[in-house]
């Protein structure tokens, strides 16, 4: 059933699960994965990582079209929760489809990671992660980490669970880019960092509630861990091509 503007963000009934799992694992990793690797030898480190937590908030940058399939494999044989435009999945059909991938939308004001949050509990009976790109926007081959919004970090405080930080990392081959043995594109490596719990950040002012200013810095620190490591592992910006298009007619005119 196509999503509209006011349902609840996550399907989580036994038969769209079902569908779900089989769009995912039958159709769209075999497929996409192959092209994503083809384009970008794509490689882990740390995964292991993640496989030891129950329930996390995963970030990372958002540098290519493909990012969300890049992440879906990370956690195979699991499967992920990654948050998207509202009005991306209230286009027909495209719409249904990525939320069969775990899409789930986050509504549009103030109130949409409220909406998210409330969900949180059940969702997390389903699978271990939920994943969001705090950039807000996908930077193509980028490996200067723009601002994060806050609404991912802000979660995991209201939930005590831990942000994992998920890095892509750019290199550019053996030779130089657009030489005639360079490449045209990236290889690109998703390094898993260590979680970073929100107990160490979060401060709440004298009626209880988390504080902005804490949750701000909370963030900040997270970004900074993963600059850190893309500038560890001399990651090449020279391939960078700025933010993506959105798609035309689809989330063009969403901010």
């Amino acid at each position: 059933m196509p999503y509209k503007h006011g349902r609840p963000v996550i399907d989580l009934s036994f038969w769209f699960r079902t569908a779900s799992a089989c769009t995912f694992l039958i159709l769209i990793i075999p497929i996409a994965w192959l092209f994503n690797f083809m384009q970008h030898a794509t490689m882990y480190k740390h995964r292991w990582r993640i496989h030891n937590i129950r329930r996390a908030i995963t970030v990372s940058n958002h540098t290519t079209f493909l990012d969300p399939v890049k992440i879906a494999v990370l956690v195979l044989p699991r499967m992920i929760f990654q948050t998207l435009l509202e009005a991306t999945v209230e286009f027909p059909y495209l719409g249904t489809f990525t939320r069969l991938l775990g899409g789930v939308p986050i509504p549009r004001g103030r109130a949409g990671y409220r909406k998210i949050l409330e969900l949180c509990d059940k969702a997390f009976k389903y699978r271990r992660y939920m994943h969001f790109y705090p950039e807000g926007e996908c930077f193509l081959y980028n490996q200067r980490i723009k601002p994060f919004h806050t609404g991912a970090f802000k979660i995991a405080a209201e939930l005590d669970i831990p942000v994992i930080p998920l890095v892509t990392v750019f290199a550019a081959g053996f030779f130089k880019p657009w030489s005639f043995w360079g490449r045209s594109l990236p290889v690109e490596t998703l390094v898993v960092l260590e979680p970073v719990y929100p107990a160490r950040y979060v401060r709440r002012d004298s009626k209880g509630e988390i504080t902005i200013k804490s949750i701000r810095e909370f963030s900040e620190v997270v970004r900074q861990k993963m600059q850190k490591e893309i500038d560890r592992r001399g990651g090449t910006e020279a391939f960078y091509r700025g933010q993506m298009d959105r798609i035309k007619g689809l989330n063009d005119g969403e901010e």
